[in-house]
């Protein structure tokens, strides 16, 4: 589970850490808001002999107890969101993982908490300490300038960039999700399901095995609404996996250590690859006439065609598992390549036995039993002729009548089945998904904020412009384009670090650019739509003011 899941863990932390720097970046703001109002304040109480430390222990404070109010709550939330991340990450399966957080990860999160209040507290607490007492006379709390913001601007800034770098990873993620989704896995699900039993624990021995499989092809065809039922050792993308070396007739066998020099193989029945869909492209399937006293022959897959025989011609040429009888499988058809590993496996060879005849030539007796187990045929596929009402119940029922011993192991559409195989990928892109509109809202709310301050300490050169003919639309422009002005540096930033981190999680991508035009032009006019509704409120606002009122705030 581990190696199945870092990658994508990795990135999510990564996507986590850019949250909470937005987070802490709206908690600075906040402090530096508070700083710069309370300046006057301050240099009062500078100028009344109150220590440095003590302002700055102050600000530290109050930054320190936010953050810690924040870490509580979110352990709170870590109880349930547990719980809902392991359903994500395995739906219904049963998971060998307690849904309560352990203690060391809660202690490391408030412990980030407490660590993040400091580091983001330190600015204002700097300001505090920086008062210079001779401005309690000045009134230092009124401005007419833009200076004295540049700190929350900055801020905004990096809360814009993080945000497009997280939006472009959702928007990829859910790309690359799609793609793997409706690529050609070549076979058809459609009204297709997959039958697992157990003949072994039914006590079946490896002789009594046709006779069994016969009687069920029968019951089961028998079912109103079934059109075709076969049997395979392994279904595709089951996730289960037969290996063995290829050895040609009539060429040496390969030098020691040579890498990727074998084959996936698949005992099947015949009418298997009608069953699931899988077209056959060059010579026939396997059929009835293949038994065990005729010649033993092969399908192998595209892929093991072209790779092994360099003319582009399996059909009529021999091979083995074993260099002692290497032209023991005649190959009499060639099928298109079917997907039988993960969503994003590479394509193997692959070669398809028929379920009677002979898979391993060797006379040793590690083959042997594995030739035993292979007989086996624990899957069995099913094509409907469209929605059959109570279906498994009657497949049971079969089951029950040949040997009550003979029980489901498990029974699924082929559909959930492939869709089981997405469910990691699903997982990732459906948190980095929450978390970048997550991102998206904070850094809009940080953008209101920083735009509101920013209305609110211009409201006396507002009222000097509007006295002096500026009209509203004037007002409106001019603070929309300060708020725009941030967002744009902030998306100068982030396109390049976007591109970057694309190729960082190429890895957890299909089908998909780590600089996809696409996706990157609409998160980012999905991050300007943000930009303008949060700076359109304050900007409205400054653009109502009435001269009068504004030439008489303080």
């Amino acid at each position: 589970m581990r190696d199945e899941y870092q990658d994508g863990l990795h990135l999510l932390m990564w996507v986590s850490a850019f949250v909470l720097l937005i987070a802490c970046a709206n908690l600075a703001n906040l402090m530096l808001v508070r700083a710069t109002t309370r300046k006057q304040q301050i240099s009062v109480r500078a100028a009344l002999g109150a220590p440095r430390s003590t302002l700055v222990s102050q600000a530290l404070t109050e930054s320190v107890v936010l953050a810690m109010m924040g870490g509580v709550a979110g352990i709170a939330i870590a109880f349930a969101g547990t719980s809902m991340i392991l359903r994500l990450a395995f739906g219904n399966d049963y998971v060998p993982i307690h849904a309560t957080p352990s203690l060391p990860v809660l202690a490391f999160a408030f412990a980030v908490s407490f660590l993040t209040g400091i580091l983001f507290g330190i600015a204002p607490a700097w300001m505090t300490a920086n008062a210079n007492p001779a401005e309690a006379l000045r009134g230092a709390g009124r401005s007419t300038g833009r200076k004295g913001t540049w700190g929350q601007k900055s801020l905004v800034v990096v809360q814009a960039a993080l945000s497009l770098v997280l939006l472009c990873a959702a928007g990829l993620l859910t790309r690359s999700l799609n793609n793997m989704q409706h690529r050609n896995f070549g076979f058809d699900t459609t009204n297709r399901y997959i039958l697992h039993i157990d003949p072994q624990m039914a006590g079946y021995k490896p002789d009594k095995l046709e006779p069994l499989y016969r009687q069920l092809h029968d019951n089961l065809s028998a079912i109103p609404g079934i059109q075709q039922v076969s049997f395979s050792l392994y279904s595709p993308m089951e996730g289960d996996n037969w290996g063995e070396g290829v050895y040609l007739e009539g060429e040496p066998p390969p030098p020691p250590g040579t890498p990727d020099h074998g084959a996936s193989w698949l005992r099947v029945s015949p009418g298997y690859f009608d069953t699931i869909g899988t077209r056959i492209i060059k010579g026939r399937a396997n059929n009835e006439q293949d038994t065990p006293t005729t010649r033993t022959v092969a399908v192998v897959n595209r892929f093991f065609e072209q790779k092994y025989f360099k003319d582009g011609n399996a059909i009529g040429k021999h091979f083995s598992d074993d260099l002692k009888h290497a032209g023991a499988f005649e190959i009499v058809g060639v099928t298109e390549d079917t997907n039988y590993w993960g969503a994003t496996s590479k394509m193997r060879p692959m070669y398809f036995l028929a379920e009677g005849q002979s898979a391993h030539i060797n006379d040793d007796p590690r083959y042997l039993q594995f030739e035993d187990r292979s007989r086996y045929l624990n899957a069995i596929e099913i094509q409907t002729r469209g929605e059959v009402m109570g279906l498994e119940v009657q497949l049971r029922r079969v089951l029950s009548q040949i040997n009550p011993d003979l029980a489901v192991v498990d029974f699924q559409s082929f559909a959930s089945q492939v869709k089981a195989n997405f469910m990691q990928q699903a997982m990732i892109a459906k948190l980095t998904s929450f978390f970048g509109i997550l991102a998206l809202i904070l850094a809009s709310i940080g953008l209101y904020g920083v735009t509101s301050y920013s209305v609110e300490r211009r409201t006396s050169e507002i009222g000097i412009r509007m006295a002096l003919g500026a009209d509203r639309m004037n007002m409106l422009g001019m603070v929309l384009r300060g708020a725009f002005l941030q967002v744009g540096i902030g998306l100068a930033i982030g396109i390049p670090v976007t591109i970057f981190g694309g190729r960082v999680m190429a890895s957890q991508l299909f089908g998909v650019k780590p600089y996809d035009p696409l996706v990157l032009t609409i998160t980012t006019i999905v991050l300007a739509a943000a930009a303008f509704v949060a700076a359109v409120i304050p900007a409205r606002r400054a653009a109502n003011t009435e001269p009068m009122l504004a030439l008489r705030t303080e």
